[in-house]
């Protein structure tokens, strides 16, 4: 009879669709680093297993190593604000010293602490959130920290031992304010008179991204200058009381629109609603 890899069905169970944030930490050990090129300080790709896939950290966030894109550049100034640094170039300088300095650390046979709950990427297989404890026991996380090679920022939850968030934030926050001290890492390229001028303008470019996303998000008020049916974005026109993905769907494909009456031949759309989002709505001319 073929024998069973048990930690391998534990893997796979753990990536079906299960209730994520019910779900308990998994341990698998024996787990191997994968070289690969999208590897640094924070998210690498392993084998656990004898299953390939990439894992997060949870509460800390390395230097970036490699930037793409927009998203990748404001990424990398809100690590240069946070760190108080002059050069941007210095977050890539300290992020390939992250990459390197998990590789090493990484180089034996690891344990891996995971519920597999998505982590935010680029990557094409997606990620999962995980605690990694090096061969002799170590939090990685923790070391990233303790050596000035990370800030704490991310997801959080329990640790695998149970000891609590909130506990987990407050010793990580102790490890920072020591590397801090020491000057470990990339707060030895830290500007003391800057940082704090620095990290206010990140609260302010946040306070400004978090004030544009929710008003672009909330629901229209009577106020609010009308959408055009024959321009309006599906996100757009969710914003209409009553009107959601699937009747914004219709509305896109019934154009383009003479009237607002037309809207009556979408089926989802009787009197009652075309009197409640009248107000909401205009139509000009393609």
């Amino acid at each position: 009879m073929m024998k069973i890899n048990l930690l391998s069905i534990f893997f796979l169970l753990g990536c079906m669709a299960i209730p994520i944030h019910a779900a308990e930490l998994i341990k698998i050990e024996g787990v191997t680093l994968i070289d690969d090129e999208w590897n640094d300080g924070d998210s690498i790709q392993v084998n656990a297993a004898g299953i390939k896939r990439r894992l997060r950290l949870y509460y800390v966030d390395c230097p970036e190593a490699d930037v793409y894109g927009k998203a990748g550049i404001a990424r990398l100034r809100e690590q240069q604000n946070h760190f108080g640094l002059e050069d941007l170039r210095r977050v890539l300088d300290f992020g390939d010293r992250a990459a390197d300095y998990t590789y090493e650390l990484l180089s034996r046979p690891f344990t891996i602490y995971t519920s597999y709950a998505s982590a935010p990427g680029s990557s094409s297989g997606g990620r999962f959130y995980a605690f990694v404890e090096t061969h002799d026991g170590k939090d990685l996380g923790r070391l990233l920290v303790t050596q000035g090679l990370a800030r704490i920022h991310g997801k959080t939850r329990p640790a695998p031992d149970g000891t609590p968030s909130d506990i987990v934030l407050e010793e990580l926050q102790d490890l920072r304010a020591t590397a801090m001290l020491k000057r470990s890492g990339i707060w030895s390229a830290t500007n003391p008179d800057l940082l704090t001028e620095l990290r206010k303008q990140q609260r302010q470019t946040d306070q400004e991204i978090k004030a544009l996303s929710a008003s672009l998000s909330k629901t229209l008020s009577p106020d609010d200058p009308p959408l055009d049916l024959n321009r309006a974005s599906s996100k757009q026109l969710q914003r209409i009381p009553r009107i959601g993905p699937v009747t914004a769907a219709k509305i896109i494909a019934g154009r383009p629109y003479q009237s607002i009456q037309e809207l009556l031949k979408i089926p989802s759309i009787g009197p009652k609603t075309l009197e409640a989002i009248t107000p909401y709505v205009t139509v000009t001319s393609e």
